[in-house]
């Protein structure tokens, strides 16, 4: 027959016909489990997509609960694709099917705080907040001088904060609005401000919503107190600042040691990919690997804890 494929054969179609029912009984399987599979997962990870929903909601995001949870099945498949590719290179055989496994598994999991698999939307959503707070501490030395400059012009605290809300750009924009809009609902001032250090939870905001609370209470100079606030954040901005620099040598030996094995391993293998994918390809590489990335761990968290100093 002329319109048969040159590499079709009979074994081949039976091989192809044996996927029919192969594909249709899982589809069963996925029919009758799939209910209890997906309640099983929601109810595990209720509190993970609270925490991710409270969070988006904290930086002012609109982010449906399906979003969530689609991002971390997401991120759970494409762990396990990434641990079949890094695998790939093993033998067939039971032995490596178990490293295999492991792998995987712990790409999917991310344990130790790996930003992998059920972890990385966790890792991804604690950067951005990250980012939010820095921009924030940023912008709050020009909010407290606006306020500062506006009590002494002869404007109320409410007024002040409004300025603010108007003149600088987000994220403070954004905190002092709802600030505003509470107090305008008729929530009281001190328990705006303290919803306020609640979500940003800095010191320097603490410090601010503190001596605001208590000035209101006991009288005093808003003013001044505000110039204090701003200059003693300034200079504890300064030190820290000064301390980064001289811990930047440090940090950057840390860095230079965890990856210098992965670059070392990426010259071999340009130079004889025979010999070093050994490491991949046989149970004793993959044992060596662990060991190294083991080691490479407790280094960085080791030189990370030195060099770290808090202000």
């Amino acid at each position: 027959m002329t319109w048969v494929p040159p590499w079709w054969d009979f074994l081949t179609g039976m091989r192809l016909g044996a996927l029919v029912p192969f594909i249709a009984a899982w589809g069963v399987v996925g029919f009758f489990t799939g209910p209890w599979a997906e309640s099983k997962f929601l109810n595990t990870t209720q509190g993970y997509v609270g925490w991710m929903q409270e969070m988006f909601d904290k930086m002012f995001l609109e982010v449906p609960r399906s979003w969530c949870v689609a991002s971390i099945l997401v991120s759970m498949v494409l762990s396990v694709g990434a641990g079949m590719f890094l695998t790939a290179g093993l033998p067939y055989e039971p032995a490596y099917h178990v490293i295999r496994v492991v792998v995987v598994t712990i790409l999917v999991i991310g344990p130790f705080g790996l930003p992998t698999g059920y972890s990385l939307p966790r890792f991804i959503v604690s950067q951005m907040w990250d980012k939010r707070i820095q921009a924030f501490e940023s912008q709050i030395l020009d909010a407290l001088s606006f306020m500062s400059n506006g009590l002494k012009s002869g404007l109320s605290l409410v007024q002040t904060m409004d300025m603010v809300r108007e003149e600088l750009p987000n994220p403070v924009s954004e905190e002092f609005k709802l600030l505003l809009d509470e107090q305008r609902v008729g929530v009281p001032m001190e328990e705006a401000l303290i919803n306020l250090e609640d979500r940003i939870n800095t010191e320097d905001v603490q410090i601010m919503v503190t001596s605001i609370n208590i000035l209101r209470q006991s009288g005093g100079n808003l003013s001044e107190t505000f110039d204090t606030i701003a200059y003693t954040i300034r200079e504890r901005q300064k030190v820290e600042g000064r301390i980064k620099t001289l811990t930047a040598q440090g940090v950057a030996q840390g860095v230079i040691i965890v990856i210098l094995p992965f670059a070392l391993g990426a010259i071999l293998y340009t130079m004889d990919p025979e010999l070093i994918s050994r490491m991949w390809t046989t149970a004793l590489g993959w044992g060596m690997l662990a060991i190294m990335v083991m080691l490479q761990a407790i280094g960085a968290v080791l030189i990370k804890r030195i060099v770290e100093i808090k202000v």
